[in-house]
């Protein structure tokens, strides 16, 4: 992406599921969880119409943005994209294909999927008053095969013009009248019984009435030929799962980043659209909203992000002038200078010095995220391993990693530096053991330095909570999603405390000679792992 974060005070989202094949949207995220009960009944039809050659049909009626052209689509390109599979590549079931779902039989059968992609034929439709002529010899060269008609948008007039062969002259001077519906009707009917025979039809419409009176009539000549049923919308959580998600893929700045830079009124707006029946369009306009109206002061105001720091052990007696050799950028020293230990905060534009893919998710994960440096030289690595004084080695970690937001009162700094300043003592008054040894082993130290870091965490390296399938070394805090939806109301306290960031983490390293390429080296391989984190739930 060419701009910088908050070049432009708005989000990206796909206002039509037709942009999604556009490059802009590509990297958009479809769940299908709560497509599941759609899916299963287009499955049922699939199997009717395979083992007893007659045609099913199922009108699926919904409001704008609740889905259907999504979902149609879905079915079309999950179709392509298993009919490309070479013969004699293994298929494995998807769990993400809708047309896995349909035609995998009973208990995911991969064989299935293969033999009846094989045997199936697929046609999408939409906007054209030809398209019966177009199914009918569709049909005729796929006779052998299962054929799908997908039909979009079935409330406009080239679906009934259609069934009739009309010219638009003809239909405009009749229009679409109850009449036309029903002679539609038994012109439909007697399709299904011939040209259409064994086909499975699927038909997408806002109208509801329409839909409703066109089973009607159709069932009148042809019982149980036509069923309805309502485009499932998810649940609130649901719903805000889809647009968090695909605002993290498709920005510079997180889903919560746009939620902390708004004004109390744009979050409750937020948050009423999440609960409402309204659809993903909806509540993506509310999320634009919100950041769209955050004021200038607003924006500059630093939140409190999540912090992920790293612990770095290094060869050094006196780390003093270390980190700021690196030439990290602005950053900000947390503790007072000491021989033995340095905490250093960055300020702003930290992953600039990493490379976590593009400059879209640098961007991202500096929204969301805070990081932050502690080095600790010779004196600290003896204490650590020496395990003479566990606790207070524990002491200094968990003290390096305290976590002070904006705002937070000099009195209260100054009294966190005069505590650190006493607890690092114990690093010149602990016997040193031989280091040589641990410096010379290269990768295989990380064995010594972990196993005294799991005596004193029993933790370490086993809590993936809110982090999907990736264990930080240390998780102080666990990371949470940003949910409006689990707000028990819209009191500006408990919207506050839903959106309210806290996740703490730690990531361990020993670097013999700690220069900034090996500050790269190592962070250039985690912190993929953490923008895969906003931009998967």
């Amino acid at each position: 992406m060419g701009v910088k974060e908050m070049d432009f005070n708005r989000i990206i989202y796909p206002e039509r599921a037709e942009y999604l094949n556009e490059g802009t949207f590509r990297s958009y995220k479809i769940f299908l969880n709560h497509w599941q009960t759609l899916s299963t009944k287009l499955k049922s039809n699939f199997e009717e119409a395979l083992l007893r050659r007659v045609s099913k049909t199922l009108i699926v009626f919904g409001e704008q943005s609740s889905g259907k052209t999504l979902f149609a689509n879905k079915i079309t390109q999950d179709f392509i994209k298993t009919s490309q599979v070479s013969q004699g590549t293994t298929i494995d079931y998807d769990e993400g294909n809708i047309w896995h779902q349909i035609v995998s039989g009973f208990g995911k059968n991969v064989n299935l999927i293969r033999e009846n992609t094989t045997n199936s034929a697929l046609i999408q439709i939409e906007d054209d008053s030809n398209w019966v002529n177009k199914v009918k010899e569709f049909c005729k060269h796929n006779s052998s095969r299962t054929c799908l008609i997908i039909a979009d948008n079935c409330e406009r007039d080239y679906f009934v013009q259609g069934i009739r062969g009309m010219t638009d002259e003809q239909f405009l001077q009749i229009g679409r009248t109850q009449e036309m519906i029903v002679a539609s009707a038994q012109r439909f009917v007697a399709l299904c019984r011939t040209e259409l025979r064994g086909a499975v039809i699927v038909m997408f419409t806002n109208d509801d009435i329409f839909a409703l009176a066109f089973q009607e009539e159709v069932n009148k000549q042809h019982k149980g030929l036509v069923e309805t049923t309502q485009m499932p919308m998810p649940g609130a959580r649901e719903k805000e799962t889809v647009v968090r998600v695909n605002t993290n893929r498709l920005n510079p700045f997180s889903y919560w980043y746009c939620l902390d830079r708004a004004g109390v009124p744009e979050k409750k707006n937020v948050f009423h659209t999440i609960l409402s029946a309204k659809g993903f369009k909806e509540v993506f306009e509310a999320v634009d909203q919100a950041i769209q109206k955050a004021s200038p002061t607003r924006i500059g105001r630093p939140p409190k992000k999540c912090l992920l720091t790293l612990f770095v052990l290094t060869n050094r007696d006196d780390i003093r002038g270390l980190v700021d050799s690196l030439e990290l950028g602005e950053v900000e020293h947390n503790v007072n200078e000491n021989q033995f230990i340095d905490v250093v905060t960055f300020k702003d534009g930290w992953t600039d010095l990493f490379d976590v893919g593009d400059q879209r998710k640098a961007s991202l994960l500096k929204s969301e995220w805070n990081f932050r440096i502690v080095v600790a030289g010779n004196p600290f690595t003896s204490l650590l391993l020496s395990k003479q004084s566990p606790e207070n080695a524990k002491a200094i970690i968990e003290k390096s990693l305290k976590y002070h937001g904006p705002g937070t009162q000099i009195t209260t700094l100054d009294t966190y530096r005069a505590e650190f300043d006493g607890l690092v003592t114990i690093c010149g008054r602990t016997p040193y053991i031989p280091l040589e040894q641990f410096w010379a082993a290269g990768q295989p130290r990380s064995s010594q330095y972990e196993q005294a870091l799991r005596e004193i965490f029993p933790g370490y390296n086993t809590n993936s909570t809110g982090f999907l399938s990736y264990r930080p070394d240390l998780v102080i805090e666990p990371y949470n999603v940003c949910e409006l939806s689990l707000s028990p109301n819209d009191n500006d306290s408990s919207i506050n405390l839903a959106i309210k960031r806290k996740s703490l983490v730690c990531e361990f390293t020993a670097s013999k000679d700690l220069t900034l390429p090996s500050l790269q080296t190592y962070l250039n391989r985690k912190l993929s792992n953490y923008v895969e984190i906003l931009e998967e739930q």
